[in-house]
């Protein structure tokens, strides 16, 4: 091998060895917290006219942890405030809480698991400070679930929060009903969609929900719009591969806005991480969506 031929092949080398740990730099110290404000306009067949021009910000997977402080989630809170959203939903996972920490062997996660109360009480003072003309909801995700989904939900209700669990409330919007509907987390069990909707009578329901799965499924008549999280976008989101595979039908509603007749889905990227704590391609998101009769 000649010596300019070697010289060569060195310099590719270091230069792939830089970009490489300049990437993996970059999506463990940056992209995580690079959180993105997301508009859109969602147009919706018999949307009541009561309900045009209504905006939610949606807020999913924080992930509260020793990867995602407090003072970045309530970076993100502020954010939010600032886009003054009539309604803000948020669709789960308030905290990590890795049901078999054996998997990850990181004193870390396993530290979080002992702080997980400390945690929870940070989230909740967090969303305390959400501000909303006509309310914040929540619905309960898969880690609260594994935590302590009573908890989590008696946390996010002390300061304010409306958290449906397969149920419903209705909001008032110039004197038309806004059912907002909450549909569990199914991690142990079904959800009980009959419950959600017991006496839901309206040409529009917003829905909130941790996983898009049910969407592949949704027999619900109507027209609907479904908040969902759960899938961090993949957190990575590789060249021509994409994202990985990240729940059942996560391949297939990564993130994004998707529809099926006059149901439609918005899947958001989350706020937080979970282990890995890397994003790449793929930052955390706070969506802002506002209704328009279509």
């Amino acid at each position: 091998m000649s010596l300019n031929r070697r010289a060569f092949l060195k310099r590719v080398w270091w230069s792939g060895a830089a970009l490489a740990a300049g990437t993996a730099a970059y999506a463990t110290w940056v992209e995580p917290t690079r959180v993105q404000v997301s508009r859109l306009r969602v147009a919706v067949r018999g949307l009541p006219r009561a309900f045009d021009g209504l905006t939610i910000a949606q807020l999913s997977d924080l992930h509260r942890s020793h990867a995602v402080s407090a003072a970045y989630l309530n970076h993100c809170m502020d954010l939010t405030n600032a886009l003054e959203p009539d309604l803000i939903a948020l669709t789960g996972d308030y905290l990590t809480y890795i049901l078999d920490f054996r998997v990850w062997l990181e004193p870390a996660v396993i530290n979080d698991r002992k702080r997980a109360p400390e945690l929870m009480r940070d989230v909740a003072a967090c969303v305390g400070r959400a501000r909303a003309r006509f309310g914040v909801f929540a619905c309960i995700g898969n880690h609260d679930r594994w935590y302590d989904a009573w908890a989590v939900a008696a946390a996010l209700r002390g300061v304010g929060v409306t958290v449906l669990r397969d149920e419903h409330a209705i909001v008032r919007i110039h004197g038309e009903p806004l059912p907002v509907v909450g549909i569990d987390d199914p991690w142990s069990g079904w959800a009980n969609m009959p419950r959600a909707f017991a006496g839901v009578d309206a040409p529009f329901a917003l829905v909130l929900m941790h996983r898009p799965d049910f969407f592949e499924h949704w027999a619900r008549r109507g027209s609907h719009l479904l908040l969902a999280g759960h899938t961090h976008g993949g957190q990575v989101k590789l060249p021509l591969i994409g994202p990985p595979v990240v729940s059942r039908y996560g391949r297939k509603y990564p993130h994004g806005l998707f529809r099926r007749d006059d149901v439609q889905m918005y899947v958001n990227r989350g706020l937080g991480v979970t282990p890995p704590a890397v994003r790449l391609n793929c930052p955390p998101e706070i969506s802002f969506i506002r209704l328009e009769a279509a």
